[in-house]
Parts: structure tokens; C-alpha cells; sequence
């Protein structure tokens, strides 16, 4: 995961150079559960200032989007995102799914999930390239 300007999720993609860094840091391990993004650091999670403006999407706006409440609950890559100033990088949308309450997923309401993997980093997992 990577967390831009402190409130922009995105996919490493975002970054397509060395010259767009300001500033990055990394967290490896989980951090206290105190910590405002304490449930989207299941394996780690880059923290990045960079040089270039990134759009995005608020999830008010997602939610109205897909015809919710924009107070809906959103999740993002199945991490429910707990708080809602967080926003998520346009370009970083690989799908959006739809998810409905049944017997398996314990869910009370419609919520919509954004993935920011793609089909194959879900499957094989992820692995950070090196910049050139």
C-alpha cells in the first residue's frame, strides 16, 4: 500500500520515475493499533511526498458514483478504510466491486470494494520493482 501526502492511496504505479519522490518512507511491520491507518499496513506500507499533483477521488464520491449513501462504507483491497479523509488515486483503480450482504461476508449494508491490485498482483502478489 502506498499512502501519498499522507492521504491519497495508491498502487506503486503512480510513481514512474525517480524524479517524482520528494520524500518516501516505509513501515514493514504492523504498527499499534492507536495508529490512524493501523488496518491498511497488513504487509507494509510506503508512505511517499511527491512532485507532481495526483488526482483522485474522494469516497463521497465513489459512494455517489455507484449510487450509495455517500457515508457508505469503503474498502480498499478488502481493508475497510476507517477513516473517511482518506482518497484513493484514480489512476491506481484496477476494479470496483459492488459487494452485497450474504451469510459469508457478515455485511449489514451494501459497501464497495476498490482494488488497486490487479488481477495478478491478488493472485501472486506483489513485488516492488526497482526504479531506474
Amino acid at each position: 500500500m502506498l499512502l501519498i501526502d499522507e492521504h491519497i492511496i495508491a498502487n506503486k504505479n503512480i510513481i514512474t520515475s525517480k524524479e517524482d519522490i520528494e520524500e518516501i518512507g516505509v513501515i514493514k511491520d504492523k504498527p499499534s493499533h492507536e495508529t490512524y491507518f493501523y488496518n491498511l499496513t497488513a504487509n507494509g506500507i510506503l508512505f511517499a511526498k511527491l512532485k507532481k499533483e495526483i488526482p483522485y477521488k474522494t469516497q463521497a464520491e465513489l459512494n455517489t458514483f455507484l449510487d450509495l449513501d455517500e457515508n457508505n462504507p469503503v474498502y480498499v483491497n478488502g481493508y475497510l478504510l476507517e477513516h473517511d479523509t482518506y482518497t484513493i488515486a484514480t489512476e491506481s483503480i484496477a476494479t470496483i466491486d459492488l459487494v452485497m450482504p450474504n451469510e459469508e461476508n457478515d455485511l449489514d449494508q451494501k459497501v464497495i470494494n476498490v482494488w488497486i491490485l490487479s488481477q495478478e498482483e491478488r493472485k501472486n502478489g506483489c513485488a516492488l520493482s526497482q526504479m531506474e
